[in-house]
Parts: structure tokens; C-alpha cells; sequence
């Protein structure tokens, strides 16, 4: 009996330092971020966010690879072909996101989501990341939104009302060229930049219900209707009025933004990230507001939404430990890009007494909590061949290679 009590106690002390040797044992993730470059809105809020993390678990190192966000898609889908992504990385919500859940790259993340950690997000985030029957494969960090971006220096100085309509963007546009001023910027090289321009005009035309169905590919959409022609004609209307540089379609996205940065160019459609991007100089001048409407009633709606979150491998060798980050990630990513106005928060957080936020942001932030929709960008929602497609068709109105009725006939093809 005492040989048998001995042993029982033997094994217990050894089962308490396997225990505490497994506390102390030091895990390593691998984690991708899209935010090399150092003009990028979210790099120090991401570069903010690791250092939070390694303070509070000491125990889980982080190898984090930068990339561009454009290379990322590309290297993210080539690893996932080998079942080698990272063990927690960035990628797009909707059917971006879906093509991993379907090929089976991305673990479901149910069984942690407990409901303390639910109630912590903002709700109604979680639509565009939730696939098979409720099942949730990726976490937001932020909020999205397509704004205009208003030089209210330039505005002044030319005597110009910022605009709430079409026209008085029409005649804003022909006052700053008839005074020398490029009135817009676009990086069309990079084709996602010049979609924003699109998707927002398309949605004050069509509708957030009209837009959604066509990009879901719902049964019975359609853009061969008149409400998606006049919204690219609109478009090409602003193209005619020479609102972009010459060389927009040349042009990346970086390229396209250093006039606007230098105050050389009034007004910019771009996402909420931008404001992040703007000294604290030009935040005093730069107001941000809804693009302008156009008639059809649709004038409260945003683009944008939870486009984007962390996600875990599905062959992660480490998941308790890759949740932890991703969800610490997206929270805490979410709070510290807000804080440098790189995005609108998707958890909940009291910023009261946090000096020194981001105006711009504020602005946006305030504009967008009464927004009666939030809407998917188009080349986010679409996948594959379809993304490729919108992308690619955009850039042909933009070149004048094609007109707005083909547009709708080259995007009708993604029903057959």
C-alpha cells in the first residue's frame, strides 16, 4: 500500500511539473500583417498592438511577416495551395474569406467565441465572416468606410461649397479646373482604388439592396439595369470633366496620394484608413464627409462594413494559442487604430479622455453611426475570376477602352 501511495505521489509531482514546465514553455506563431510600408495608416497601431501582446504573453512568440497588401494576396493564396499560412493572418471578409473556408484553410473559431468575448464587438460585424451555417471564420479590427476627402484649405481658397449633391460635385469639380486644380487623385494602376469611386457612385444610383444582390450573385440580380448604367456613366462623366490626373491609370495608389498629401488636390474618395495617413497638420484642414447624393434616396448608405480581420490556419499546430492572438489582435488592433485614426473601432471602448484623437477620424466615426447601411465593397464580395473581372473592366472605363453599357454587359457575365 505505501509503495502504491508513493507512486501515486511520484506521479502527481510529476504530472504538477509537466504542468508548470507547459506554463513556462515558449510557443512560436507565425503572423502575416499587410502593413509594411511606413506611410501605412495601421503599421505603428499593428507595431502598438505586438508589443501589448508579447508584454502580456510572454510565453508566445511572434514571428511577423510584412508584406504589401496587394503581394499578401497573392503569397497567402500561392501558401494556402501548400497548406502553409500563417498561423494567424490578415485576409478580406466576404468571398475573399470564402474561398479559404471553402478549401478548407481557415479554422472555425465557435468553440472560443465565448459570450463575454461576443459581447465585447460591436454588433452586426460578423455577417460577411460567418459561412456553413453560422460557423465564424475571422474576427474584424476594424469598421470600414468609403468617404470623401475634402481640402477645406483648397475649398476656401477657391470659394467652394463642399458638396452634398451631385451637381454641386460637378460644379465644385469645374471651378477648381477652371483655377489649374487637379480636383481628384485615383491610383488606377493598382485598379482596387479606382472601385472605390465606382462602388459608392454605383451605390447612390442602384441601392445597397441591388448592389448586394449583383455582388452576392443572388438568384434574379442583374446589372443591366439603367440604375447601374447612369451610375457609370456618372463616373465616366467625372473622367470627361478631367477630375483625375492625366496619368491616373498609371498611377499606384502611393503615387496617386502625394499631391493630396501636399495639398495640392481638394478631394479624394478613399477608406476611413486615410485619415491615419494624414499629418497632424493636414488633419486641420482635411474634413471627411458622405459622397454626395444623387437623387434616388440612397444617400445614407456607406461602402465598406467589416471588410477585413485575423484568422487562424486550420492546420495550426498551436490553436489555443493562435485564437488568443487573433482575437488579442483584432481587439486591441481595433482600439489602437481608432486612438491614431486608422480606423473605426469594431469593439466596444470608452476613448472618453483619450487626447489627441484623430479629428478626421472622429468625423467619420460620428458620420457613419447613424448610417442606414453598410455595404461590401464590390471586388471584396465578388471572388476569384469575379473580382479579377470588376477590377479589370473598371480600369478599361477609366482608360476609355470601354463604356459604361459594356461595363454592365462585361459584369453580367459573372451570372452565367
Amino acid at each position: 500500500m505505501k509503495k502504491l501511495v508513493s507512486l501515486v505521489l511520484a506521479l502527481a509531482m510529476l504530472l504538477s511539473l509537466t504542468a508548470a514546465f507547459a506554463e513556462d514553455e515558449v510557443v512560436t506563431l507565425k503572423v502575416s500583417s499587410i502593413w509594411s510600408a511606413e506611410t501605412e495608416a495601421n503599421r505603428k497601431p499593428m507595431l502598438k498592438t505586438i508589443e501589448e501582446f508579447e508584454a502580456a504573453y510572454p510565453n508566445i512568440k511572434l514571428e511577423v511577416e510584412w508584406y504589401e497588401a496587394n503581394a499578401w494576396k497573392e503569397t497567402g493564396e500561392t501558401l494556402a495551395l501548400s497548406d502553409s499560412l500563417p498561423d494567424v493572418f490578415y485576409w478580406n471578409a466576404g468571398g475573399v474569406l470564402w474561398n479559404l473556408v471553402g478549401s478548407g484553410d481557415i479554422l472555425a473559431l465557435n468553440d472560443y467565441l465565448t459570450p463575454e468575448i461576443m459581447d465585447r464587438m460591436e454588433p452586426g460585424l460578423l455577417a460577411d465572416m460567418t459561412f456553413n451555417e453560422g460557423k465564424i471564420y475571422q474576427l474584424p479590427y476594424t469598421k470600414a468606410a468609403s468617404m470623401l476627402y475634402c481640402n477645406t484649405e483648397l475649398f476656401d481658397k477657391y470659394s467652394v461649397k463642399i458638396p452634398e449633391t451631385w451637381d454641386e460635385l460637378i460644379a465644385a469639380i469645374e471651378t477648381f479646373k477652371a483655377n489649374g486644380v487637379t480636383p481628384m487623385t485615383v491610383g488606377g494602376a493598382d485598379q482596387w482604388p479606382t472601385n472605390m469611386y465606382t462602388d459608392i457612385i454605383a451605390l447612390r444610383f442602384a441601392g445597397d439592396e441591388a448592389c448586394r444582390a449583383a455582388y452576392y450573385k443572388t438568384e434574379g440580380a442583374t446589372f443591366m439595369t439603367q440604375d447601374w448604367i447612369d451610375g457609370m456613366a456618372a463616373f465616366k462623366q467625372l473622367i470627361d470633366l478631367g477630375a483625375f490626373p492625366e496619368d491616373a491609370a498609371s498611377l499606384t495608389r502611393d503615387e496617386s496620394e502625394v499631391p493630396y498629401f501636399a495639398g495640392e488636390i481638394p478631394m479624394y474618395v478613399h477608406g476611413q484608413w486615410f485619415s491615419g495617413s494624414l499629418s497632424p497638420e493636414m488633419q486641420q484642414k482635411v474634413k471627411a464627409v458622405k459622397f454626395p447624393a444623387v437623387g434616388k434616396g440612397y444617400d445614407n448608405q456607406y461602402m465598406g462594413g467589416a471588410a477585413e480581420g485575423f484568422s487562424v490556419a486550420a492546420y495550426t499546430e498551436h490553436p489555443d494559442e493562435a485564437f488568443i492572438a487573433c482575437q488579442f489582435f483584432a481587439e486591441n488592433l481595433s482600439k489602437n487604430g481608432y486612438i491614431a485614426g486608422a480606423g473605426l473601432p469594431a469593439w466596444k471602448y470608452d476613448f472618453s479622455g483619450i487626447e489627441g484623437l484623430n479629428p478626421v477620424m472622429a468625423q467619420i466615426k460620428e458620420a457613419t453611426s447613424t448610417a442606414d447601411s453598410m455595404l461590401l465593397w464590390g471586388n471584396t464580395a465578388l471572388t476569384g475570376e469575379d473580382a479579377t473581372l470588376i477590377g479589370d473592366t473598371v480600369y478599361d472605363v477609366l482608360t476609355g477602352e470601354i463604356t459604361p453599357e459594356q461595363w454592365c454587359e462585361d459584369m453580367e457575365t459573372i451570372f452565367e
